[in-house]
């Protein structure tokens, strides 16, 4: 990299990553996503090393496919270790380069991410279109959780990451309305005024499919945002109804 692209500069916010969902997880795919959130942090941490520079944070993303795919009664914090599979260990490696950077960094914030609700892209565009023309079905049980952020949310903590130097560490990026992915696709059918009717998709048709891949949409964990919201954080949009209705119509 340009080394003098570092100059003056006191926080750097991390987001680099190939999409977990674009591809395909073959061998080389998977490969792809690990190096592609790991590297560049690697990279920076050498180039501020030997410029002698600190910063006075590195804020990251991160993703709550920390914690897995375990649909029960648990609910996730940020004490609870990473799940072994490959988005808990992507996450762990993840977050391990971002400690890196700890010796030329005052403070280092991870943000672990839930699924960004917004307008244009995303997953809510993906899950609305069958829903507006009467196609609208969960994945799998339907049972499995699906935490979520609204995306002004979701911009609002990193603006608190950088301003806020109590904030270390990781925190989850999740509102505190937990909703299952049956419940998830009935409420967007409720904003587009749409009725959802159809019977889950099962599985095992998505695991043909998609492969391992599959998990990322038939397995869930419920998150906490606990955390997020000792740190004096408060949600403009708590409340899954509201969120999509206000993105939606």
């Amino acid at each position: 990299m340009d080394e003098t692209a570092l100059r003056d500069i006191t926080h750097i916010i991390h987001l680099a990553g190939a999409g977990i969902a674009d591809k395909p997880w073959s061998s080389k795919r998977k490969q792809e996503i690990v190096e592609s959130r790991v590297r560049p942090l690697q990279l920076l941490a050498n180039v501020l090393e030997k410029r002698n520079q600190r910063i006075r944070a590195i804020i990251s993303s991160s993703a709550v496919g920390y914690y897995g795919g375990i649909t029960s009664s648990k609910i996730f914090s940020e004490e609870d270790r990473p799940a072994n599979d490959f988005l808990g260990n992507t996450c762990k490696m993840w977050e391990v380069a971002v400690k890196s950077l700890d010796q030329v960094a005052e403070r280092e914030v991870r943000i672990r991410t839930s699924v960004v609700l917004m307008k244009e892209d995303g997953a809510l565009a993906k899950l609305a279109k069958p829903v507006r023309y009467g196609f609208g079905a969960a994945v799998g049980s339907g049972n499995q959780w699906m935490p979520w952020i609204h995306v002004d949310d979701l911009v609002e903590i990193y603006m608190k990451a950088l301003e806020d130097n109590n904030m270390r560490g990781p925190y989850n990026a999740v509102a505190p309305e937990h909703a299952t992915q049956s419940v998830f696709i009935k409420k967007i059918g409720k904003a587009l005024g749409k009725p959802v009717f159809l019977p889950a998709i099962p599985g095992f048709l998505l695991k043909a499919v998609l492969g391992e891949m599959s998990k990322v949409v038939t397995e869930g964990s419920r998150v906490s945002s606990q955390k997020i919201n000792d740190a004096d954080f408060e949600f403009k949009h708590p409340q899954l109804q509201e969120a999509l209705n206000n993105l939606l119509t």
